[in-house]
């Protein structure tokens, strides 16, 4: 054989070899055949396909090992595995099993493979994990529904953080379907996987790897509740419910359950289990709403927190339950379809753990009388009334009571500091609210009396009471006089009556001297001040509160006027008419006239005239009078028997003055 024919052959049998690699490829490969348990009596034979081969038809088969027994199929299937009851096969015998795909016209056969049936255990990948932390380690626990006691376990993790790194493996024989990886950080999430393995066969295969699972930190806290209420004014609230997300990584998949105390008519609770969302809404009654929330994620749950709304309790007073009355109120319709919640109030807000319910189911006038026999008197009770309309719950009926109301048994607690805001004239007071089980009723008001002490030997002389509200602990006393002792006393008062009271002295504070003597000085500012203005007011209207009285002008003596002719200025009198005013008839003709005519004036303008002489008019009417006077006598007439009126006309720089006299005996007239 030349060269070139061996070249020729050479490259054929490269090409027959390339041509049977590539039919090869399109086989299926070598079937894997086992037994899941130890105990199982199927077999699973599996095997791989290409994506060519994805619509053939498998067939398996097998035949013992040298021997030149024909083969047997085991069954076929359009899917990649086929399972097999193992009384078909010898168990204990070595066999060769291989699978032919059928596509068309064509078949095509993998490689066989010799194997012990018996000796081939395969378990399934764990299910259902779960994980556990606490502190640094994670216990990882799984399904065991096949019942393999004994088996190797292999675990590959790695930080969350650090997927970019090779994984950490551990191997670890195990009795139960836990194992637990030791030494983690606590501030740190994980990934994992986990595959097993039979301890009990000789030649055991791994089980498939589980999903990557991410393992989150333990939650170390519960959450913080926030709630708030709307109220509807029905019957109706709606509760809303809030809580925070923790931190990363903490919050890797966060859950929460939440358990509420809905309907007050049932004992069981409403469960809101896996919640995604860290807010909730739902309607309840007036009734108080219990209930715990918990967070959980995959590695365990936090500590649960306790949710407790408190009931719409009314502040003041409401009703009591008087002996002649067994249904408290009037009832709507319907009430008999409702349920009766109702209990004590120990403190006056608290619901007790442990509450009364009745089913008003029966007849309502027997059911309340039975409640009523129950209660205590003085003893304060809260009692609802519930139903549902729409599937809403809602409250018909609420009432705070007491079957029977008496006075207070105690005074209020001792005034609180700072008690007393204490001035010269005042003292602001602060005292603690009496308790709820010592008011054996509902509070009216307090009543706050305070006595002034009066000296040594003498008795209390002034009290004074006044009411303050029932919800107010502190009370102002005011118009108290400075450096005075008080005895205030303190007591609350029921429709029954009042109750014992507290006492306290006090001491109002004394006015400083300082202040005292201020107090004087302006005092006597504010007289001098008045002074001042009444005599400035005074001399500006004096000639309108006392007018001068005009003065007569007199002729005077020769002498006279020799006197005073430096005092005087001359002044002249015109005309004079003194007519007679007897009761006789008058007669024109007897009429005297008289005409002066005299012309004096003053010297010196500095000194003031007859005129503005300041001597009175009943001076100059009277005999002692030395001035100068003119007398009229009438003729024909007897001084001493005629009674008559005299008319006097004075004059005065031109001013007239009439006045008159009933004698002409009288005195002499001055002018």
């Amino acid at each position: 054989m030349d060269a070139k024919e061996h070249w020729f052959l050479q490259g054929f049998l490269v090409l027959a070899m390339v041509i049977a690699q590539g039919a090869t490829s399109k086989c299926p490969s070598s079937p894997l055949c086992y037994k899941k348990t130890e105990s199982a009596t199927i077999y699973t034979c599996e095997w791989e396909t290409s994506e060519s081969m994805k619509n053939a038809t498998y067939e398996l088969f097998y035949s013992r090992s040298n021997s030149t027994e024909s083969r047997t199929s085991l069954g076929s299937s359009r899917k990649s595995y086929i399972c097999v009851q193992d009384n078909t096969v010898l168990n204990k015998a070595l066999v060769d099993i291989w699978v032919v795909a059928y596509m068309g016209n064509c078949s095509c056969q993998s490689l066989n493979t010799t194997v012990t049936l018996s000796e081939r255990v395969k378990y399934e990948a764990p299910q259902s994990m779960s994980m556990a932390r606490s502190s640094s380690n994670l216990t990882l626990s799984w399904d065991n529904k096949n019942g393999n006691k004994d088996a190797v376990i292999e675990v590959k993790f790695r930080r969350l953080e650090e997927t970019s790194r090779t994984w950490k493996t551990l191997k670890k024989e195990v009795k139960q379907a836990m194992v637990t990886l030791e030494n983690l950080q606590n501030q740190s999430a994980y990934q994992l996987q986990v595959r097993q393995m039979s301890k009990h066969v000789k030649h055991p295969l791994w089980s498939d790897w589980t999903p990557i699972l991410d393992v989150p930190t333990e939650i170390p806290n519960p959450p913080e509740v926030d709630w708030t209420v709307e109220d509807f004014n029905n019957g109706t609230r709606l509760l809303k419910l809030t809580w925070g997300t923790p931190p990363y990584p903490v919050s890797m998949q966060v859950n929460y359950n939440l358990s509420l105390h809905i309907w007050p008519c049932l004992l069981k609770r409403k469960n809101f289990t896996s919640v995604t969302t860290t807010e909730i809404s739902v309607y309840v009654t007036y009734s108080a709403v219990s209930g715990d929330i918990n967070a959980f994620n995959k590695v365990g749950k936090s500590s649960p927190t306790h949710i407790l709304v408190p009931a719409k309790h009314l502040t003041f007073p409401s009703k009591s339950w008087p002996n002649d009355r067994l249904i408290p109120l009037n009832y709507a319709h319907g009430f008999m379809k409702s349920c009766l919640e109702w209990y004590k109030l120990t403190d006056g807000e608290t619901r007790p753990e442990k509450v009364n319910r009745s089913k008003l189911n029966g007849t309502v006038e027997k059911k309340l009388k039975h409640i009523r026999e129950k209660m205590d008197d003085y003893v304060r009770y809260y009692y609802l009334v519930h139903k549902q309309t729409d599937g809403k719950p809602h409250s018909t009926e609420m009432c705070l009571m007491y079957k029977k109301e008496g006075a207070p048994s105690k005074a209020p607690d001792h005034f609180t500091a700072p008690i007393l805001n204490v001035t010269t004239n005042s003292a602001m007071l602060h005292w603690k609210p009496i308790p709820v089980p010592d008011q054996r009723g509902f509070l009216t008001h307090y009543e706050v009396c305070y006595t002034r002490r009066g000296p040594k030997n003498e008795s209390h002389i002034e009290t004074e009471c006044h009411n303050s509200f029932a919800s107010k602990t502190e009370y102002l006393v005011q118009k108290l006089t400075p450096g005075s002792i008080y005895d205030i006393h303190l007591a609350g008062a029921t429709a029954a009556g009042s109750g014992p009271t507290t006492t306290i002295k006090i001491a109002t504070k004394p006015l400083p001297q300082s202040i005292i003597g201020w107090i004087i000085a302006g005092i006597i500012v504010l007289i001098a001040i008045l002074i001042t203005v009444c005599l400035f007011i005074i001399k500006r209207h004096k000639r309108k509160i006392f007018p001068p009285i005009p003065r007569p002008v007199v002729v005077e003596s020769v002498n006279y006027r020799a006197r005073n002719q430096n005092m005087y200025e001359k002044e002249e009198v015109h005309e004079l008419q003194l007519h007679d005013n007897c009761s006789q008839e008058p007669n024109p003709e007897e009429d005297a006239v008289l005409e002066v005519s005299e012309t004096h004036e003053c010297e010196d303008t500095d000194e003031k005239c007859l005129g503005e002489s300041s001597t009175p008019v009943s001076d100059l009417l009277s005999p002692d009078y030395k001035g100068p006077v003119l007398r009229l006598e009438t003729p024909n007439s007897s001084q001493g028997e005629i009674d008559c009126m005299v008319t006097m006309l004075m004059y005065r720089n031109g001013l007239v003055f009439d006045m008159k006299a009933y004698s002409t005996e009288d005195v002499g007239i001055p002018l």
